[in-house]
């Protein structure tokens, strides 16, 4: 494959994510060759194909951090659809991966699908098969019979759980995934379904294979249950309180924060009456908890739980719950490459890593609006069809 220049007015580039002016990026055989701080003085007998994006901003390709593929909550009912058969569920997890990718997402973390449709799209995409973003998959999620989980299966006792996750493990899963309450909570109290006994039998099984784990957990005993237990990704934290904030902090743990489900009221209005109207009168609760803890500074990711192509106004929330703009952007690159455990290969413009790269019309760091506006999406330095 011949060499690729990529000009544009910004590259925000390395781990730090700093912003160069007038910069360039060289790709070779797929990965990020060299690294051009001034693009005037490039090589004047370099053997190159140059590409020039002119005024926008090159950013490292996103990184949804929490999604799964048959789950597309932009659809009516998209809940009762996760009961839909493999082949429904499987063709729709195929449409979602494109409209990923073409709106600058190129690696997402699968919390789960039925079925493991998630590992043999994640094999399909590496074949070129499909197209999508690279997947880091965690096969069938885990949940108690009476707990909550539309996309989990339901398991009983420590065994039963182990014995799933040693399925999933057979299967090839990046991680584990459990669900250990609800989305949103309109009671007093915050239920959690599953043991701590459950929850370190999964732990176990992860860490004998050397796998991470993740667990649906707004708050209540049952996050503590979870740092506790050892659970290294805490999803939604919905309802995290101040001194929950300090033990996560103090446990080094990640959260992914999906703030749709809380902060977005078109997506609210498709749930049931008896669910919206909890979830609304939660709104405000659940925002003064998210800006503890984005306050607290805890390490985060961020994803979209199933509104695909929406990464970019989940980013948008949780600037206005009060993180900065370069946070919000590594929270879609560089700390979400090491919260997929693929920061060795993607996930910044990295000299050695791969060209995932996506053309902004603006720059995120002045303006997160700019992520919405995706010129140019490149996957291993091939370009993305758009249309």
């Amino acid at each position: 494959m011949k060499a690729q220049i990529i000009k544009a007015k910004n590259i925000i580039a390395g781990r730090e994510l700093e912003c160069m002016e007038n910069a360039a990026v060289k790709i070779e055989n797929g990965k990020i060759a060299e690294i051009y701080e001034n693009a005037s003085l490039l090589p004047k007998d370099m053997e190159a194909e140059v590409v020039d994006l002119g005024d926008r901003t090159l950013i490292p390709g996103m990184i949804d951090c929490h999604n799964h593929l048959a789950l597309d909550a932009r659809l009516e009912n998209h809940l009762v659809k996760m009961n839909d058969c493999e082949c429904e569920q499987t063709i729709r997890a195929i449409k979602t991966m494109k409209d990923d990718l073409v709106s600058g997402v190129t690696t997402a973390r699968c919390l789960g699908d039925r079925f493991y449709i998630d590992v043999t799209c994640r094999q399909a995409q590496r074949e070129g098969r499909i197209a999508g973003p690279k997947l880091v998959v965690s096969g069938i999620g885990m949940r108690a019979s009476h707990g909550h989980g539309y996309v989990g299966m339901p398991f009983d006792g420590p065994e039963q759980f182990r014995r799933q996750a040693r399925e999933n493990i057979a299967h090839g899963v990046d991680f584990l995934k459990v669900f250990m309450t609800k989305v949103i909570n309109a009671t007093p109290f915050i239920y959690h379904f599953m043991s701590p006994e459950e929850l370190r039998a999964v732990v176990q099984e992860a860490r004998s294979v050397g796998i991470p784990t993740a667990c649906h957990c707004s708050g209540g005993q049952g996050l503590d249950d979870c740092v506790e237990a050892g659970i290294d990704c805490l999803e939604h934290v919905y309802y995290i309180t101040e001194k929950q904030v300090e033990t996560v902090e103090r446990a080094d743990r990640w959260v992914v924060y999906t703030p749709s489900y809380a902060l977005n009221d078109t997506l609210l209005f498709k749930f049931s009456p008896k669910d919206r109207e909890g979830s609304l009168a939660e709104k405000e609760i659940i925002c003064n908890c998210l800006r503890g803890a984005v306050k607290g500074g805890l390490k985060f990711g961020i994803g979209t739980d199933g509104l695909h192509q929406g990464l970019a106004q989940e980013c948008r929330y949780v600037s206005e719950l009060g993180a900065s703009n370069k946070a919000v952007l590594a929270g879609v690159t560089v700390n979400a490459a090491e919260i997929c455990g693929v920061s060795g290969k993607t996930g910044s413009i990295t000299k050695g890593l791969a060209a995932d790269l996506a053309a902004l019309d603006g720059n995120p760091l002045e303006d997160l609006e700019a992520l919405k506006h995706v010129a140019a999406v490149y996957q291993d330095g091939k370009s993305i069809e758009l249309g």
